[in-house]
């Protein structure tokens, strides 16, 4: 008989990949910066490891969920980048070093919630407080933007009706007074009618939600039903947060970097918006990224003041977080 066959194994100190000593030099230096900035901390580092980039990231990812605490809804991916064409390969300029790190994060899987029936509570408990609500929550595009129904109007407008607030502009340039033409087309594309049927007047943006957001701490002295009363205290809350663009991208093409879709009922007229607007955008230039920074590698105070500045971002995304998982769980009839 003969004897059973075992696969050989590596031992345990051989790294699995190997890089060139320039790119681990450079790696160490980028884990020396994230020590300096306070985000890589010795017990954020394993046991064993290979690639002193993956701890980095590791530990960058481990600092922001704390920031941030537990989600339910929303998943936020932060990649760090090192390196770039001008220190890469390394340059007798810069030997062995990366010159800045980029810090870019988006949304790693964004989902369809259906917040209608929450909202439209809110808004018997009191008129108006389901639009303001609503309005807090897309305020916050520059933090982490949600499509919402008032998005979807917006894309229908400019994706379909040449920026019209109905689609006869588009029937007019397309079918000219043809009726069957017409009737034909108006079959095949969203209308002003559909729209109408499947959100209120007051969530699609024709109203002065803006005035209702300020008016929002007025609309919820009202409310004593103690569910709603969280939702609107979380909505006050965000409301409150005053956060600036400086960390939108530059980037060219159509912006697919949504956070999540908030629909009014499963598989409505947001989720086909959302699916026309992807499906153009994929057939050119499009951006998924929701925030960028640059980090010099000479400056850890960078990334202090990086850290200070993400400090009511963190919040507003467990906020917004928890009004989307508030409104689209549980029984609302």
């Amino acid at each position: 008989m003969s004897a059973a066959l075992t696969l050989p194994r590596l031992s345990p100190g051989i790294p699995l990949s190997v890089q060139p000593c320039y790119r681990r030099r450079a790696n160490a230096g980028l884990a020396r910066f994230l020590v300096d900035a306070g985000v890589l901390r010795e017990a954020d580092v394993p046991a064993a490891w290979n690639d002193a980039l993956e701890v980095c990231q590791r530990a960058l990812d481990a600092w922001i969920k704390r920031q941030i605490g537990p989600l339910h809804c929303l998943s936020p991916l932060f990649l760090l980048i090192a390196g770039d064409t001008d220190t890469f390969p390394p340059t007798r300029a810069a030997p062995d070093a990366y010159a800045s790190a980029r810090l870019i994060w988006m949304e790693e899987q964004e989902r369809q919630w259906v917040v209608g029936p929450g909202l439209e509570a809110l808004e018997r408990a009191q008129a108006g407080l389901g639009g303001a609500v609503l309005d807090a929550l897309a305020a916050q595009h520059d933090v982490y933007p949600v499509f919402t129904p008032e998005a979807a109007c917006d894309v229908v407008s400019y994706l379909h009706w040449y920026g019209e607030d109905n689609e006869e502009a588009a029937l007019d340039m397309q079918c000219g007074d043809d009726e069957d033409e017409r009737a034909a087309m108006r079959e095949q594309m969203v209308t002003r009618a559909m729209i109408d049927a499947a959100f209120p007047v007051w969530a699609q943006g024709r109203l002065p939600l803006r005035a209702q957001r300020l008016a929002l701490p007025r609309l919820a002295e009202g409310v004593r039903d103690a569910r709603l009363r969280a939702i609107v205290d979380d909505a006050l809350a965000l409301s409150r947060l005053r956060i600036g663009p400086e960390f939108r991208p530059e980037a060219d093409g159509e912006f697919i970097g949504w956070g999540a879709v908030l629909s009014w009922a499963e598989d409505d007229l947001s989720v086909r918006v959302y699916d026309d607007l992807v499906d153009q955008a994929h057939q050119g230039e499009y951006c998924d990224i929701i925030g960028a920074v640059e980090l010099p590698m000479n400056a850890p105070a960078a990334m202090a003041d990086w850290r200070k500045a993400m400090r009511a971002r963190f919040r507003a995304i467990g906020l917004l977080d928890r009004l989307i998982h508030a409104l689209s769980t549980g029984d609302w009839s």
